[in-house]
């Protein structure tokens, strides 16, 4: 049975959340729909071969039907979009994929349920946990991944901890299965280095449970909120402090640093437009990461010399993107002659050269609103 064959693999390879969500809302719709699934998976695999657009089409309409019967059941739009995910999933696992759906089937709406702990919350259950505690909770301030990719990180993947940190690290996400362009700070690599000695030889797993397979994101998500209760943090009512809290924390203090918003998403793992990944350098993010990690820095810093360097450095790429900007100017400048003549014509130039920054401005923020809000809508 072909379905079968996507329920044995996202019970290997997502989360007990991910793969009850997905298999409630097959079982839904299989029986609103009125057929069992490797009869719908047929019917999916004939409209596609037809040159009709409107057959090939068919299961858009019933998709969005589907989402439309559960909201008259009384299910919220965050539940119905869940439940419409797991045909939407089923399809592309066999390259059938259902594309150009409108966005009320699947956008979610922005909740409030996360409680992101602020950088000095994080640092009191850093100092609450033990060694493990202590790597899971850098580590997650410094990637910023989702928890699926974070619990299955393995041993031999960690870059060579002997060399000059921050280190890069690289992954292909899961979800969106695009390069995260990550690093480690000085603080991880640190703990790494303790941390390796008291693992087990025979487990690959960075995160190893009793099984010989990795600590699962249900049994961090509850380390988390152990620690939160020994650091005495007050979570509000009605909200969760989760691992993907670590995401946001991440995003928000890149937004709070008016970080280039690809850069920022090319280090945890969010995909961007392919021309970004070979324009942004390694060096680029690089930079980006250590005036972000000055931010979310768990441990004190001991030597002055060091935040004297990090401000420099914050000044020294100021002073970069000035210098390009005023080539650019300069450029735009140099048809224009210092004549009486010229001179209106020169100000209306400047005034469409500071529209046009203001534009790239606005641009950016709608974008950094538009990925805190997909980060608030995300579940995993």
């Amino acid at each position: 049975m072909k379905a079968e064959q996507f329920l044995s693999y996202i019970k290997d390879a997502k989360s007990k959340a991910t793969v009850g969500n997905y298999t409630n809302g097959l079982k839904r719709f299989s029986e609103w729909y009125g057929k069992d699934l490797d009869t719908i998976l047929e019917e999916r695999f004939e409209d596609l071969k037809s040159q009709d657009m409107t057959v090939r089409k068919r299961f858009n309409r019933e998709i969005e039907k589907f989402h439309r019967h559960l909201k008259n059941e009384g299910y919220s739009q965050n539940s119905a979009v869940t439940y419409t995910e797991g045909i939407r999933q089923l399809f592309r696992f066999f390259d059938m994929d259902i594309k150009n759906l409108p966005t009320e089937v699947t956008r979610k709406t922005t909740t409030v349920k996360d409680y992101v702990a602020s950088v000095s919350e994080y640092r009191d259950m850093f100092n609450c946990g033990n060694i493990l505690d202590r790597v899971i909770i850098s580590m997650a301030l410094d990637l910023g991944w989702r928890v699926g990719d974070f619990a299955k990180v393995r041993k031999d993947m960690l870059p060579n901890l002997e060399k000059e940190a921050p280190l890069a690290f690289e992954l292909v996400t899961e979800k969106e299965e695009v390069v995260s362009k990550s690093f480690l700070s000085s603080q991880t690599v640190n703990l790494l280095k303790t941390y390796l000695n008291t693992l087990p030889q025979d487990n690959p797993y960075l995160f190893p449970n009793g099984n010989g397979g990795y600590l699962d994101p249900e049994s961090i998500g509850k380390r988390l909120k152990v620690l939160a209760k020994k650091a005495k943090i007050v979570i509000p009512k009605g909200k969760r402090l989760r691992f993907h809290c670590f995401r946001k924390r991440f995003l928000s203090e890149c937004a709070n640093l008016k970080i280039d918003i690809n850069t920022a998403k090319i280090m945890c793992g969010k995909s961007v437009p392919k021309d970004m990944l070979t324009y942004l350098s390694e060096v680029e993010h690089k930079k980006a990461f250590e005036e972000v990690h000055e931010r979310l820095r768990l441990t004190e810093i001991n030597n002055v010399i060091n935040k004297k360097d990090a401000h420099i450095m914050k000044l020294e790429k100021r002073i970069e993107e000035l210098e390009i900007m005023n080539k650019g100017l300069i450029e735009m400048m140099r048809s224009v002659h210092i004549t009486d003549g010229k001179r209106e014509e020169k100000e209306d130039l400047a005034k469409t050269v500071r529209k046009l920054g203001e534009e790239a401005i606005k641009r950016e923020k709608e974008e950094w609103d538009k990925v805190i809000e997909e980060n608030n809508n995300n579940n995993h």
